[in-house]
């Protein structure tokens, strides 16, 4: 008889465990959280953008969709930061006058954006979704003009900065996407 109470002790320690680790805060979270990110991220023009850059965040873990805006935004506003400061070592180091042209031209527009997107951020935090989408949608306008400046000079080859000005444009993008699912 005690063998028997034993082993069926054991075996419902046994089975405890087994159903544990599917409970939400041990193993489950994280799928939960990726499956998150993934239904989030598909409603966005950038979905595999999306997905990488939230992925890369460890502060994605846990994050509602306004955390996850939070971190898309903030990554833009890292980018955006990047991008300046790659801007003022190429005007450093460029002599071509219609190159510098340009890159005068993205050194203000970014100068704008890497103040605007912070409000973007402050605006998303307080619940002023249009005030957020505003200044959002700076970066857009700013990435497009720097990269349009490239064009008005057709001794210019190519933009030094097209993949910087498109992927602030995707972060920018998704930031506006996540922001309408907030409204």
């Amino acid at each position: 008889m005690e063998n028997i109470k034993a082993a069926s002790m054991v075996m419902f320690i046994v089975i405890m465990l087994c159903f544990s680790s599917n409970r939400p805060g041990v193993e489950g979270v994280r799928g939960e959280e990726n499956d998150l990110i993934e239904a989030i991220c598909k409603k966005t023009s950038y979905p595999d953008v999306c997905i990488k850059t939230l992925r890369s965040s460890p502060g994605s873990s846990g994050a509602d969709v306004k955390g996850l805006a939070h971190i898309i935004v903030e990554s833009a506003s890292t980018y955006s930061n990047d991008t300046y400061e790659q801007i003022k070592k190429l005007l450093k180091e460029t002599k071509d006058k219609a190159m510098r042209n340009c890159l005068d031209v993205c050194f203000q527009v970014y100068d704008l954006t890497i103040h605007d997107i912070p409000k973007a951020i402050k605006y998303l935090e307080s619940g002023d979704y249009d005030s957020a989408t505003e200044y959002a949608n700076d970066g857009i306008i700013d990435s497009d003009t720097c990269e349009s400046s490239f064009k008005e000079f057709p001794e210019i080859p190519k933009s030094p900065l097209t993949d910087r000005n498109n992927g602030l444009t995707e972060l920018c993008v998704i930031a506006l996407d996540m922001i309408d699912l907030l409204k």
